[in-house]
């Protein structure tokens, strides 16, 4: 027995593409509402957008575009020639014509992205550009330029930068103010107070004396009451001579920062009982003062932070000068330091020392050493390198 089935396969043809067509225009909806939610929102981005096709045909364009270059309405420029239109704005907004013009036809000639370049216009104003390649699905590339007005965030941050540095400048006069205070206040202890005190004990030891050639056991209560007060003002020399030297040690302004340095090492050592090497390259440094004072406060805070935190036996301070640059190096054997104490906004003593090499024109370094450690590196080039 024959069936004729023909009129079945033609509705079933019929079906399959009338499925085929249904599915064709879902996606081509799909694709009409995708284009119009990316037209919508190129077109009310506060950021202008230009798109132009493979022949250099502008074929997208937004108002903020036409607002920071005082064009008119988008629609007025769709398909006219994007560097047509180039030739008109650049002579209007940037000094380097050609130099632009370079730039933006090597960047559509290598179709390689290019993000955050800076545009300085004629009328002060700074813009940020994107350029970015699109494929196209017939193999050509489409040109995305994207320009972002940053001019009032360049203002904030210019202004920003003036006041820390005006800061810094403050507090590098306020800490030159407070030297000089210490050094007039550690000479003006050491000389009258220093010569008054042992003044004192001169006359006492020579009352003593006179007391002794009497030879009367009456006066010996006072004679030993004048060896007491002998005995305090050699405690009150001793004390003023420890004063003085934390002021400002003489030793400092006397003989330099080098054995400034070794000094203080040598009182470190026998107050912590931790090993300090001290060396310098040349030995005969040559630095300016205010450098001198920050180095040598820095080296006081590196070997307090060692006796307190680092658990270390051993301490080395080498101090060296290169090509222009000082350089100082205090590193130690204990048990190291963590990226989050090194960045640590609460570890004041880290963060003076940054402030007096930032208000020389340098910087201060904090790794863990190589082995085991810490690492302090600080870095002032010379006044006139800053």
């Amino acid at each position: 027995m024959t069936i004729d089935v023909t009129e079945e396969r033609k509705g079933a043809k019929l079906l399959s593409r009338t499925t085929e067509e249904l599915r064709l225009m879902d996606l081509e909806h799909q694709h009409a509402r995708n284009a119009a939610l990316l037209d919508a929102v190129i077109a009310n981005l506060q950021d202008g957008v230009m798109a132009e096709d493979a022949n250099g045909r502008i074929t997208v364009m937004n108002a903020a575009f036409c607002r920071i270059f005082g064009l008119s309405e988008p629609a007025a420029f769709i398909g006219r020639p994007a560097l047509e239109l180039g030739e008109t704005l650049w002579p209007r907004f940037v000094d380097d014509v050609e130099g632009y013009r370079q730039l933006t036809a090597a960047l559509r000639r290598e179709r390689r992205p290019q993000l955050g370049h800076e545009i300085r216009m004629t009328d002060g104003r700074i813009l940020d550009r994107d350029y970015v390649p699109v494929m196209e699905p017939a193999g050509g590339v489409s040109h995305l330029w994207h320009y972002r007005d940053v001019t009032q965030r360049r203002q904030m941050e210019s202004r920003l930068r003036e006041s820390s540095r005006r800061l810094r400048k403050l507090s590098s006069h306020a800490e030159q103010v407070r030297e000089k205070e210490r050094r007039q206040l550690a000479r003006t202890l050491h000389d009258e107070l220093g010569q008054l005190l042992s003044s004192v004990r001169l006359e006492l030891m020579a009352a003593i004396a006179k007391f002794r050639e009497r030879s009367d056991e009456s006066m010996r209560p006072i004679v030993d009451r004048l060896q007491a007060a002998a005995g305090l003002t050699d405690v009150a020399l001793t004390s003023l001579r420890t004063l003085t030297t934390s002021l400002r040690p003489p030793v400092l302004d006397h003989l330099g920062l080098v054995p400034a340095i070794r000094w203080e090492a040598s009182v470190f050592s026998k107050r912590t009982g931790i090993r300090c090497h001290v060396r310098a390259t040349p030995a005969d440094l040559v630095i300016d003062e205010t450098q001198v004072t920050a180095l040598y406060r820095i080296a006081l805070e590196a070997l307090e932070n060692i006796s307190r935190h680092a658990a270390a036996g051993t301490a080395w301070i080498h101090i060296t000068r290169q090509r222009g640059v000082t350089l100082m190096e205090v590193r130690d054997n204990g048990r190291g330091i963590s990226e989050e104490q090194i960045n640590n906004p609460r570890t004041m003593g880290l963060l003076g020392m940054r402030e007096r090499a930032l208000a020389l024109g340098g910087e201060v370094r904090v790794t863990a050493a190589p082995r085991r450690g810490t690492r302090l590196l600080v870095i002032l080039p010379d006044a006139e390198r800053t």
